[in-house]
């Protein structure tokens, strides 16, 4: 029976095995044992049973994808000893996967920063899976002619690894009682949720997810190009790290509310022209350059013929220099590194390798000079191959009928992928379907940058897994959430060398779109604490 066969089966019989392919429920942690129960398809490599820190059962396998094919998909699946809550989680991985999550600090890049969130749900009694999405590596040259990888990458991997882990779940804990399946994931792990939600909508029944979809014109994954392009060639308007604080101070100043987060993802219509300077270059100003591209980074960006996607906010334009601008001026000497001797921002080879994989199919495709957005061809290609690896702008229709929940967050501070991706994705969607509210919710995070870092609360993906269990598990529709962070800066020690007092946490209230949180305190009341917020329409804040 193949992995399609039994996903059906699942689907209509929650607390069925996978129907022949499972032997009876085991809690052994063999390598004999959890093959007797595995799906005919996924072949199962090793089974280790882990003590600490949190005692679990870690089964590492498997599939070999064909139709095309072939393709080879590894994934895990870790099962928690102790407390099993009838949840199985999946971990969104970011940029291009390419390693399989496991509790155990591994060589892979990615490997630590999924290690403390991994090991917190299996304490809590999460099944916590994972997969490469059949191929290694971070990035996405991996797919230039091979488009059975690409295919894995897009969406199939996941799929495939996601229905022989949820099998391998539910025969080893011989259940009978429903099993709730989530995914959360944020920039290319938002990408496998909008992906799984939009082409194998029976896969989970809560997704949270973050930069993971575009708008109706696709070709979401370019806004760098188009950025990159016109600071390599204007490279007098690049903005020095000194500059963009400048910008933040002034943006702040405009419209920031008593804790120091800008809410407005359109940064309260405040004008970089405001600070420009009359003549010559200042400190405490913007050259004309320097306006121009604060304004090619937060306008629009072609994404395909007669399509266009909007730029970055102004929120928080310092956490720009590392991914988008660099921390020095291009000299546009090098077309391998236009930064040359320094380095260039990380957005730079991540554009390259994106271009070159999932578009362009060329190993030596340079986007400086190779991508023109005014040749009708090139928006063409761009828009077609999206698709292919990118959730576009798609009727929800088959997730909302499956009981699924949706839960988007746009961190307004995203210095990599623009906040604009979720807001016009659900308005596109509300225009479609105006019940998408019955199965979705859209909540922006104030000063936070992409997926984390920034002044903003750092748990916000945390909150809404919570939100998005209760509604699908409870039926309690989600509403105001608030979230948590410590507040800025370091406590500087006294004239005795003694520190302060900790400050009292931080607690940021977020709100479902279109509402917007806004002070309601009495005067002098504390602006870090959420109850001194509200939830109002945007014509009331």
């Amino acid at each position: 029976m193949n992995l399609q066969k039994i996903l059906l089966l699942t689907a209509a019989a929650w607390g069925a095995t996978a129907a022949g392919e499972a032997a009876a429920a085991t809690r052994d942690c063999s390598l004999e044992s959890v093959r007797a129960i595995a799906p005919r398809d996924a072949v199962i490599d090793s089974v280790t049973p882990i003590d600490a820190p949190v005692a679990h059962c870690e089964v590492l396998g498997h599939i070999v994808t064909t139709n095309p094919g072939p393709g080879r998909v590894e994934f895990s699946v870790m099962l928690p000893d102790q407390r099993f809550n009838n949840r199985f989680y999946f971990v969104g991985l970011g940029a291009a996967a390419g390693f399989v999550p496991t509790a155990r600090l591994t060589s892979d890049p990615l490997s630590g920063y999924y290690l403390t969130s991994t090991l917190k749900l299996l304490s809590e009694g999460f099944a916590v899976s994972g997969s490469d999405t059949g191929h290694k590596g971070m990035m996405w040259d991996f797919a230039i002619d091979n488009p059975v990888a690409k295919l894995d990458h897009g969406h199939r991997g996941a799929h495939v690894a996601t229905v022989a882990a949820q099998a391998i779940t539910r025969s080893y804990y011989d259940m009978s009682d429903r099993l709730y399946r989530y995914h959360l994931g944020c920039s290319g792990g938002g990408r496998m949720g909008s992906m799984a939600i939009t082409h194998h909508p029976e896969d989970y029944d809560g997704v949270v997810v973050s930069t993971g979809f575009s708008g109706p014109g696709g070709g979401g994954s370019i806004w760098f190009a188009w950025m990159l392009q016109h600071v390599v060639r204007n490279p007098d308007g690049w903005l020095s790290p000194q500059k963009l604080s400048l910008l933040e101070r002034r943006v702040a100043d405009h419209c920031a509310g008593p804790d120091g987060l800008v809410r407005d993802p359109n940064s309260c219509g405040f004008k970089p022209e405001s600070i420009q300077c009359r003549s010559g270059d200042r400190a405490d100003c913007l050259t004309a350059a320097e306006v121009e591209t604060v304004n090619v980074i937060t306008g629009r960006y072609p994404t395909g013929p007669g399509t266009s996607g909007q730029g970055f906010t102004m929120t928080n334009p310092t956490a720009w220099s590392s991914f988008l601008l660099g921390q020095t001026r291009p000299t546009g000497s090098d077309p391998e590194n236009p930064w040359a001797p320094g380095s260039p921002p990380s957005s730079f080879g991540i554009m390259q390798s994106i271009l070159r994989g999932m578009y362009f199919n060329r190993a030596d495709f340079n986007f400086l000079t190779d991508l023109d957005f005014d040749n009708p061809q090139h928006l063409e290609i761009l828009r077609d191959n999206h698709p292919t690896w990118g959730a576009g702008a798609p009727d929800l229709q088959a997730y909302k009928a499956a009981g699924g929940k949706l839960m988007l967050w746009a961190p307004l501070g995203e210095n990599a992928v623009p906040p604009a991706t979720e807001f016009e994705y659900y308005d596109h969607l509300t225009s479609v379907d105006p019940d998408a509210d019955s199965f979705m919710r859209l909540y922006a995070a104030p000063g936070v940058y992409h997926c984390a870092g920034g002044p903003g609360a750092q748990d916000t993906p945390d909150r809404l897994l919570d939100a998005v269990i209760a509604w699908r598990e409870q039926g309690r529709g989600p509403g105001p959430i608030v979230t948590n962070g410590a507040l800025p800066g370091r406590p500087t020690p006294g004239p005795d060398g003694t520190l302060p007092a900790p400050n009292p946490a931080r607690t940021v209230l977020i709100c479902p779109h279109p509402q917007v949180a806004t002070f309601r305190g009495p005067e002098g009341a504390f602006a870090f604490d959420a109850n001194n917020w509200a939830c109002v329409a945007p014509e009331e804040s």
